[in-house]
C-alpha cells in the first residue's frame, strides 16, 4: 500500500469521504476514499501499489465484460442502449483521421471505427484483452500502462484520442492527460466518459454506489475537477454532459440491497433488461441536468498560435 498526494494540486491535506469495501475480484478489504482539502479531487488513499493492484484485475474481469456485452446484444432494450452509446462516441469531425483508444479492451470500439475508414491504434493494459483484440480483431493494439507507453508516440500524431471509463483507473491521470495533449494534433479532440462524483446517488448510496468501485477506480471527478485537470495540462473543455446510466443505478441498488459485502458479489454485473428499462427514465432525466452517475467530456487541444 502507498499514500499519495493530490494528483491535481499536489496537496497532502485531505478530508474523509467514506470507506468502501471491494465488491468484485481481489481481496475483500476496505479502502478509504478522501477529498483534497484544497481542490476537491476525490481519490483512494492509501491505495495498492502497481504490483498489488494486479490482484484486482484478474483475467475474469475482462471475460465478464465481454460476456456482459454479448448477453446484452440478445435483448432489444439493451441493444437500443448500446446504439445510443455508439452514437455518443462518434468523433466530432467531418473527415476520418487517426484515432487512439486508450483502454481499448477487446477492441470492439476500434473495430467499428476502422469499418468507417479510421486509421486506428489501441492501448490496453490487460495482456489477454489486448491479445484478443490483435488475434480476433486484427487490430494494432499495444500492451502496457498508459503512463509508460504514451511517451513512445510521436508528438501531434493523432486527430482523436478516446478514453471510455479509463481515466479513473490511472495511477497518475494528470501525467496521462499531459501525454494525450502532446500526441494530439493542434485542434485534435479528446473524448472521454467517466463516473460523475457530483451525482446525488453517490451520496445517497454511499459505499454501495457502484461507480465507487474501489480500488480499481482510484480517482473520482466532478465536472469542476475534471475541467481543472484538463486545463492544467493544456486541454480546453468544449462540452460536458450527463450520460444516462441505468446500469449504474441497477448495480448500486443490488449492492445496497445485500448490505453485506460477502453477498454483493453474487449479484453480478449483468445487464438486466427489465430493471434497465425501469431505471432508464430516472437516469435520463438526471443526465439532462448533469447529475447522472456518468458524464461525457469533449476537450480540444487549442490550435498553435503564430
Amino acid at each position: 500500500m502507498e499514500s499519495v498526494c493530490c494528483n491535481l494540486c499536489g496537496s497532502q491535506e485531505t478530508l474523509p469521504v467514506r470507506t468502501a469495501a471491494v465488491r468484485h475480484y481481489g481481496r475483500k478489504m476496505a479502502f478509504h476514499v478522501v477529498r483534497c482539502a484544497h481542490c476537491d479531487l476525490v481519490y483512494v488513499n492509501p491505495r495498492p501499489d502497481t504490483n498489488e493492484i494486479r490482484a484486482y484485475y484478474p483475467s475474469q474481469y475482462q471475460a465478464d465484460m465481454r460476456q456482459m456485452l454479448h448477453e446484452g446484444l440478445t435483448n432489444p432494450v439493451v441493444r437500443a442502449g448500446l446504439e445510443m452509446v455508439r452514437h455518443r462516441r462518434t468523433p466530432p469531425v467531418a473527415a476520418v483521421g487517426r484515432v487512439l483508444d486508450i483502454g481499448c479492451s477487446s477492441g470492439t470500439y476500434l473495430a467499428g471505427l476502422r469499418q468507417r475508414g479510421w486509421e486506428v491504434q489501441g492501448l490496453e493494459i490487460d495482456p489477454e484483452a489486448a491479445e484478443y483484440a490483435r488475434t480476433q480483431g486484427g487490430l494494432p493494439v499495444q500492451t502496457g500502462n498508459a503512463e509508460d507507453v504514451l511517451p513512445g508516440f510521436p508528438e501531434a500524431s493523432f486527430d482523436v484520442v478516446t478514453m471510455w471509463h479509463v481515466l479513473e483507473h490511472f495511477f497518475d491521470p494528470a501525467r496521462v492527460l499531459t501525454e494525450v495533449c502532446r500526441i494530439l494534433k493542434p485542434g485534435g479532440f479528446l473524448m472521454l466518459e467517466l463516473p460523475n462524483f457530483r451525482c446525488p446517488l453517490a451520496a445517497l448510496f454511499g459505499e454501495y454506489w457502484f461507480p465507487l468501485e474501489p480500488p480499481r477506480h482510484l480517482y473520482h471527478f466532478t465536472p469542476q475537477t475534471l475541467e481543472a485537470m484538463l486545463a492544467r495540462v493544456g486541454l480546453r473543455l468544449v462540452k460536458l454532459r450527463g450520460v444516462p446510466s441505468p446500469e449504474a443505478i441497477v448495480w448500486s441498488l443490488g449492492a445496497w440491497r445485500n448490505r453485506r459485502v460477502e453477498k454483493v458479489e453474487s449479484d453480478g454485473v449483468s445487464l438486466n433488461p427489465v430493471w434497465m428499462g425501469v431505471c432508464f427514465p430516472v437516469s435520463w432525466v438526471m443526465a439532462q441536468f448533469g447529475l447522472s452517475d456518468h458524464m461525457a467530456a469533449l476537450a480540444v487541444k487549442p490550435p498553435a498560435t503564430a
